[in-house]
């Protein structure tokens, strides 16, 4: 995996916190928020990065429209998944895997730099 491995924050997390850190490090910063679902999540994922019509709604549809968005921007980026953690307690294998296709994208994509907010 790459330098740009996904950075996970516990319950006590600040988003805000995040959010300025990012700025401070010169990041252009996206806060997507989790869903109650897997469905849900990936919604939410397509609307905040104004993903095609055509997203597929799955993990590989993820991959491919995260990793388009992370490689037209010019300069490094931050992406911060907001509030994942009742997800992760309700259903792991959506959880597991939408954190595995952030980790796929930061490794292709070197100027991605994920944060997972457990809270």
């Amino acid at each position: 995996m790459s330098v740009n491995a996904v950075r996970r924050l516990g319950p006590d997390a600040s988003v805000v916190a995040v959010v300025r850190e990012e700025y401070a490090a010169g990041r252009a910063v996206s806060v997507v928020p989790a869903g109650v679902d897997k469905a849900e999540s990936l919604r939410l994922f397509a609307e905040i990065l104004d993903f095609p019509d055509y997203f597929g709604g799955n993990l590989d549809a993820l991959y491919d429209c995260l990793r388009q968005v992370a490689t037209d921007r010019p300069d490094d980026w931050a992406l911060v998944w907001d509030a994942a953690g009742a997800l992760r307690a309700g259903d792991p294998a959506a959880y597991d895997g939408i954190v595995g296709v952030l980790a796929d994208v930061a490794a292709d994509a070197g100027q991605l730099h994920v944060t997972v907010l457990d809270r």
